[in-house]
């Protein structure tokens, strides 16, 4: 029997540190564990830039925000780098980091379903007055994956 198989969609937040630690004491000891760390960021558009455009003085703001996105998937690889010094074989941790194309919570659902994970690890973030009137990427996610374990940082 193989071992879990964990997601672990990953925003950059002190909560995803925590996810991380939690996946560490959990599953740090199974040899035959396998995590998936995942972010979709929002990519930046491609606009005809010339300096004979009005787009051409955002050039700078443009190459400022794909820097930025480069600079997200270096972090990136670093927590997958944590996980791998706390004991995972290098075989068996991932990432997936890619342009978003649906909304976050449907971008783990389906990587979830299509990876075949057997696990996913989510954060709670505190609420707002905005999340209070609309359905959390978490609650989004527990809702459409019933089949399974989820265990929530906050």
């Amino acid at each position: 029997m193989s071992g879990p198989k964990i997601l672990v969609p990953y925003n950059f937040t002190s909560n995803d540190e925590k996810s991380i630690d939690l996946v560490i004491q959990n599953f740090g000891q199974q040899q035959d564990a396998q995590v998936t760390l995942f972010h979709a960021y929002i990519p930046v558009p491609d606009i005809d830039i010339s300096d004979k455009t009005v787009m051409g003085r955002m050039a700078a703001n443009l190459s400022y925000l794909r820097q930025k996105i480069n600079e997200l998937e270096v972090e990136l690889v670093k927590a997958k780098d944590r996980l791998i010094n706390a004991g995972f074989h290098d075989d068996r941790v991932a990432y997936v980091f890619k342009p978003q194309e649906k909304d976050a919570a449907q971008e783990i659902i389906d990587l979830a379903k299509k990876g075949k994970f057997t696990a996913i690890v989510l954060n709670s973030s505190p609420v707002s007055i905005r999340k209070f009137f609309t359905l959390s990427v978490s609650k989004k996610v527990i809702k459409t994956l019933k089949n399974l374990k989820i265990y929530m940082v906050g």
